[in-house]
């Protein structure tokens, strides 16, 4: 078969009422498909503009936070020292400012005092002094 003889067929006749009606049924059918994928189109872009608002808004509250954050930054720092008498000092500085410092005194026993003259009941002097167990673990909790 040859082209002439393709476009020669009966199928193809445009003059052929059944052809029309064919044609006039795809026709419809295809529209109706293509308005169900519009209103699918439209519904999908209605829901992407709303997940874009809401991201939006959360980009808007995270600079605002980031913004807050990064103006209410304070460098904070803790410094303990060791005193000659035994007790601790610890020193929180907020911006190179001294924000609180407390003296955590140790514990105090008596200890006789040989070098002093003794009381006059005879008994030697004495007097508080510190003693200090040094534990490490003790020291960093404070």
């Amino acid at each position: 078969m040859g082209i002439w003889e393709i476009n020669s067929s009966p199928l193809l006749d445009v003059s052929n009422p059944t052809y029309k009606a064919n044609a006039k049924g795809v026709a419809s059918e295809y529209s109706k498909i293509l308005a169900e994928k519009i209103a699918n189109v439209k519904a999908d872009l209605e829901q992407m503009e709303e997940v874009q608002e809401q991201l939006d808004e959360i980009d808007e509250l995270q600079e605002e936070l980031t913004g807050n954050a990064s103006t209410q930054m304070v460098e904070v720092e803790t410094i303990k020292r060791f005193m000659p008498d035994g007790s601790i000092m610890v020193t929180t500085y907020e911006d190179g400012k001294v924000t609180e410092q407390v003296r955590h005194k140790p514990p105090m026993m008596v200890v006789p005092d040989y070098t002093k003259p003794p009381t006059p009941d005879g008994s030697p002097a004495t007097e508080l002094k510190p003693y200090q167990n040094f534990d490490l673990m003790m020291l960093l909790s404070m």
